[in-house]
């Protein structure tokens, strides 16, 4: 099934980057489809608009938790069952496939600034994950700003994490997977956990990471973003700057981290943030592969069912999760 879908996919041109004491690799995909080309456009006629609205008055009282049920007019793939698990300060849903490996295990940490989200927005998208995976796909509904830091959402997802190790899967076989808030809760989820003596997940995939929370390199890149603007970006750096300042991911101690995945599109005002941090774990001795996807719109993975490039990038993500995993499990047979 993922082999039938590769016929779609872009073309891929890698580029490895060997320099002293760095150990990632650069992998560039630059074909753009139609479909890619008018989600764009959509989200530069839509959702770019609603996000400069939010930017103008972000103190107002937002309907953040309301947005999560966008979710439900997405279709999940046949099949998927769910069900509800209590984290001590969130609520969790494990999504199950119709068949499961037993031997894998995904902790996923969704997106949405921090502010949105939850167990219907990403539904979808989870769903796909557990099919071509064959696993369980812990999805943690982590506490959110305005009313909590970024700190406690990184709590609840240690938590899950802790969750994961107790259901007796071996942690070099449990994934961390996120994107955009969630692509930074994988890498600072697994740092803490570290930290505190527990053993390091078995891979980690990031999907469009916000790696250090400064402003200006998002300022330069906003001009190419066809959902987030400049202002946007400012009013954001200024509610995080109001609470406690999260650590960033660029400067942490990243040693000892496992073979991880970044993808990001080259027009979205990240894209420094995970350029850069992709070099600091190279350097770190951790094994990177960076993905750069052209022209594509922040996140464009969770349009997989209309946009090639999406499906071809979640294929990029189940042959890494297979790759790394086997291997791992090689490595504990030795």
């Amino acid at each position: 099934m993922v082999a039938s879908r590769r016929k779609d996919a872009s073309r891929v041109r890698k580029v490895a980057q060997v320099r002293s004491e760095q150990t990632h690799v650069r992998n560039e995909f630059t074909d753009r489809s139609l479909q890619s080309r008018g989600l764009d456009l959509g989200i530069r006629l839509t959702v770019r608009p609603l996000i400069a609205a939010w930017a103008l008055a972000p103190n107002l009282p937002w309907p953040y938790k309301a947005l999560d049920q966008i979710g439900r007019l997405l279709p999940s793939v046949p099949g998927t069952t769910r069900r509800g698990v209590s984290l001590p300060n969130c609520k969790a849903e494990i999504a199950t496939p119709e068949r499961v490996d037993s031997d894998r295990y995904v902790v996923y940490m969704h997106g949405g600034a921090f502010l949105v989200g939850g167990r219907h927005l990403h539904s979808q998208l989870i769903s796909r994950l557990a099919r071509d995976l064959s696993a369980e796909v812990l999805q943690v509904d982590y506490r959110m700003m305005p009313d909590y830091s970024i700190d406690d959402g990184v709590a609840d997802c240690l938590d899950a994490y802790r969750y994961a190790l107790a259901s007796g899967v071996p942690a070099e076989q449990i994934v961390f997977a996120g994107d955009s808030a969630g692509a930074y809760l994988v890498f600072m989820t697994a740092i803490v956990a570290r930290e505190q003596g527990l053993p390091v997940p078995g891979a980690i995939v990031s999907i469009s990471p916000p790696t250090e929370f400064e402003l200006e390199s998002k300022l330069r890149a906003a001009h190419n973003d066809a959902m987030f603007t400049k202002s946007f970006a400012r009013e954001f750096m200024k509610m995080v700057a109001s609470r406690t300042v999260p650590r960033s991911l660029v400067g942490s101690d990243c040693t000892g981290l496992p073979p991880s995945l970044i993808q990001v599109s080259d027009a979205e005002l990240l894209y420094p943030d995970a350029e850069r941090f992709a070099v600091e774990l190279g350097r770190a001795g951790v094994s990177c592969e960076l993905q750069v996807w052209h022209g594509q719109i922040h996140v464009f993975q969770a349009a997989a069912s209309i946009v090639p490039e999406a499906a071809a990038a979640l294929d990029e993500v189940v042959g890494f999760v297979e790759r790394t995993l086997v291997a791992n499990s090689a490595a504990r047979s030795a």
